[in-house]
Parts: C-alpha cells; sequence; structure tokens
C-alpha cells in the first residue's frame, strides 16, 4: 500500500498529464491528436520519474499500458519495444560487470597499478585514474566501479598510510584520493560509451531522432578531451585540496601484500581478462565486420556464463539491469513514436526557427551549459536523460547544429553534469558520507571542477571534433 506522502507524488505529474489531455483542441494544427495525446502520457511520464511516487520501472509500465488501452500503440508494438537493442547491451554489459567483481580481476588490475606508480600520493592519484579507465571500457556502473572495487581499496589504503576520518586524519592523504577518484569516474564514465549505462540510454533515445553513433565515434570524439582531463583533474586537485602526505613509500608494500594475499591469477579471472580484452576489441572493429556493439556484449556474457565465471544467479542479482531494461524500452519506444507520429520533427523545426540566425556553436554551448547545471535539480542520472535529452538534442538540430554533434556533446554532457552536488549520483552520496571529504569541500570543489571539465570537454572538445571532421 502507498502512505500518504507516496501518494502525494502523484500529483503532479497527473496533473500536468490531465490538463495537457484536455487542451487537446487547442494543439497546434500540425501535430495529430495521437501525437498530442501521447506528449500527455510521456511528459507526465517523465515528472512521474522525477516525483517517483513509484520506481521508474512501476512508472513506465503503467505509462505504457495507458498509452495502449487509449489506442496509441498497439499491443505487438509494446511487445516488440522491448527487443530494444540498446536497452539490451545496457543489461549485457551489466552482467559483465558482475564478472569483474566476481571473479576479482578489479581489484587485482587496482592492486597492480598502486605497487607499480605508488610512491608519491600524486603518483597514487594518477595510479587509481588508470585503473579507473580501464574498468570503464567494460563496467557501464559508475557504482560498480566506485562501491565494488575503488572505494574499498582507498579506503583501506588511506587507513594503512594513517589517514582515518574516524582519528580526524582524513586530510591526510585519504581526502584527496576520495575526491579525486570522484571526479576521475566522471571522466572515465565520459570517455566512453560503455563507461555509463546513461550514455546509452543517450544514445538510445538519440536513434529515435534518426542519430546514429557507433563506440568508434564516441571513444574518437572523446579521448583527447578524456586524456587531456586525466592529466589536469588530479593535478588541479593536488593543488587546491592538497593532501597532507606527499610521499607515500609504504604504498607500494601495501600493494604487494595484498597481491600476493590474493595469489596467482585464477581461472575464473584469466577468463574475465580474455573475455574483456575481445569485447574491447570486437567494439572497436566490429562494425567493420558486420558485428555490432549489442552483439558483442551478448557473445562476453554467453562466453562468461559457459566458462562459469557468472552463473543465471549471478544475472539475477542485478537488478539495476532488469530495470533499465524495462523503463528504458518504454521510453524509447514512446519517444520513437513521438518521432514517427511527426511530434519531434514539429518541435525541432519551430524552435529552430525561433533560433533562426544564432550560430549553431552558440546555440550547443548554451544548452550543453544549461543541461550541465539543471543536474542541481536531479538526483539521478538516468533521469535527467530520460526527462531532457529527447528534448535537448531536438532543440539542437532544430537550431542546425550538426546532429552528430549534438547527440555527442549533449550525451557526453550526460556524465559530466555530475561534478556538481553531493547527490548527483550513487557515487557521490556514497563517497560524501564517508567523513573524507565534508560537505562545504564537496560542492565548492564540484563546483570548481566542473567548470574545468565544461572548459575541457566543451572548448577543447569542439575543437577536437572539427579536427577529426565531425563537422
Amino acid at each position: 500500500m502507498l502512505d500518504k506522502f507516496q501518494w502525494k507524488k502523484w500529483i503532479l505529474p497527473l496533473a500536468v498529464g490531465i490538463i495537457l489531455w484536455l487542451v487537446t483542441p487547442f494543439k497546434p494544427a500540425a501535430i495529430s491528436v495521437p501525437a498530442w495525446h501521447l506528449f500527455a502520457i510521456f511528459i507526465a511520464t517523465i515528472i512521474a520519474c522525477v516525483t517517483k511516487p513509484l520506481p521508474m520501472m512501476a512508472t513506465t509500465l503503467i505509462a505504457i499500458t495507458i498509452a495502449t488501452v487509449t489506442g496509441i500503440f498497439k499491443m505487438k508494438e509494446v511487445a516488440a519495444g522491448f527487443g530494444n537493442p540498446t536497452a539490451w547491451m545496457v543489461a549485457m554489459c551489466m552482467f559483465m560487470a558482475a564478472g569483474f567483481i566476481k571473479s576479482g580481476l578489479g581489484k587485482r588490475i587496482a592492486y597492480f597499478f598502486v605497487k607499480t606508480f605508488g610512491k608519491r600520493t600524486l603518483g597514487l592519484a594518477y595510479a587509481l585514474s588508470l585503473v579507473e579507465t580501464v574498468l570503464a571500457i567494460g563496467i557501464p556502473s559508475n557504482n560498480a566501479r566506485v562501491n565494488g572495487i575503488m572505494y574499498p581499496i582507498i579506503d583501506n589504503l588511506s587507513k594503512e598510510m594513517g589517514s582515518d576520518p574516524k582519528k580526524g586524519t582524513q586530510r591526510e592523504m585519504g581526502s584527496y584520493l576520495v575526491f579525486n577518484e570522484y571526479e576521475v569516474n566522471i571522466v572515465t564514465s565520459t570517455m566512453f560509451l560503455t563507461g555509463l549505462a546513461g550514455n546509452m540510454v543517450a544514445l538510445g533515445i538519440a536513434k529515435t531522432q534518426n542519430v546514429n553513433i557507433s563506440w568508434m565515434q564516441w571513444f574518437l570524439a572523446a579521448i583527447v578531451p578524456g586524456i587531456i582531463s586525466l592529466i589536469l583533474v588530479p593535478f588541479i586537485l593536488y593543488k587546491i585540496y592538497p593532501p597532507k602526505i606527499k610521499e607515500t613509500p609504504n604504498a607500494h608494500a601495501w600493494a604487494d601484500k595484498k597481491l600476493k594475499s590474493l595469489g596467482k591469477m585464477t581461472a575464473a579471472e584469466e577468463i574475465m581478462l580474455v573475455v574483456f580484452v575481445l569485447a574491447v576489441a570486437l567494439w572497436l572493429v566490429g562494425p567493420k565486420i558486420g558485428i555490432d556493439a549489442t552483439e558483442v556484449s551478448f557473445i562476453a556474457v554467453a562466453l562468461l556464463l559457459i566458462t562459469g565465471v557468472i552463473n543465471v544467479k549471478d544475472m539475477l542479482n542485478q537488478s539495476f539491469a532488469w530495470n533499465i531494461l524495462t523503463w528504458l524500452s518504454v521510453i524509447m519506444l514512446m519517444s520513437q513514436k513521438l518521432m514517427t507520429l511527426g511530434f519531434f520533427p514539429w518541435f525541432s523545426k519551430t524552435l529552430g526557427s525561433a533560433l533562426h540566425g544564432v550560430s549553431w556553436i552558440w546555440v550547443l554551448v548554451i544548452l550543453f551549459l544549461v543541461y550541465f547545471y539543471l543536474h542541481y535539480l536531479f538526483p539521478s542520472v538516468s533521469t535527467q536523460i530520460s526527462a531532457l535529452y529527447a528534448r535537448f538534442l531536438s532543440v539542437a538540430i532544430g537550431a542546425g547544429v550538426p546532429p552528430l554533434m549534438a547527440a555527442l556533446m549533449l550525451a557526453f554532457d550526460g556524465s559530466l553534469y555530475l561534478s556538481t552536488s553531493s547527490y548527483s549520483a550513487g557515487p557521490a552520496a556514497l563517497l560524501s558520507s564517508t567523513g573524507y571529504v565534508s560537505n562545504k569541500d564537496w560542492w565548492k570543489l564540484s563546483a570548481i571542477i566542473g567548470i574545468v571539465l565544461n572548459i575541457i570537454w566543451l572548448g577543447g572538445g569542439l575543437l577536437w571534433t572539427k579536427i577529426i571532421g565531425y563537422w
């Protein structure tokens, strides 16, 4: 049963949806009645995803049921919608992530880099950044990377070096490494299409507006601003939020001890490593040999199942994967239908006309910054992407922004905007509550690094994509 507070969360989405439905007689003449009715349901659904009277999976299932009962969709369309390749790719990558954590390969990689580069605190930060980068290629959950692998290692290492929030010594080293991990996690989430589930959500929505982007196209556009960010962010934080401990000679011995306790690589780790390398290779060359990114993820998971690295129980335990498979399929189905019914083309054309004469670069800059800072209002990556990405993309394309650039830059923004608040995403909620970084410092540092990331990815990103011929 819903409590009174939950019922109140239904008021706004229901009110907006009903009002939009009732004003159908006054809709623009260029929009059909089914398109307007679906728009009313779509907007109400997005608002409900923000107010959250129910989880997003339940909300979207209710919405698609209403759209079917009212005749906007046929049941065959709805059933086919759950075969969406983008949604399945997200789910498959989540299952791969379970293999990384279960096999222990992620921890082994982290200990190896700490042992190799851990003589100084700044070197440790760069070593951990490299670990994040490697893991982000195949683990599309920033929560899984931070919560399951990176934070436990950073926490143990910091305490080993005498930096412990319970003893009031967090600023010795832990504060710097924890916040650096958060910001680097944002960068690596942006660098790879498979670095964050939200990236694939965005590009799935972009497909409904006839913009298709491959894993390789994303990687080429992100690699230069990504590397620049990985170099600058740890260094800037080292200057504005310096650790008291600068030298860490014991880190090498600590990591070496951890590696010895793990023993030799297990068969599961070796298989996971081979499958991971194979997946990356196929993501890079797949389009040239007729294998798309979703098919690659299926191949990888099938190999992990056959070899026993993961099992069906592991897959069933990945509740986030099944949730996102459901609600993303529904959101994309409605978005595609709005495109087919002509709503998004009308929306793009209308707003594009209003921006006639304004350079598309300035339009993109404004949309990028607005989209970034609106994340202060959203406690979820996927919620904001679901609520705003389609409309921002439609406005950008209507204003003359090259579709590829519009889709890519706004999709990049969908992970960069995590450098805002302490509730911006799961990793922020976890790391900001560990005691290593005060709430005041979290907000201040997020704002500063947020500006740095905007300069690198918006300014440098536009310049780089021009060099490689994306516009």
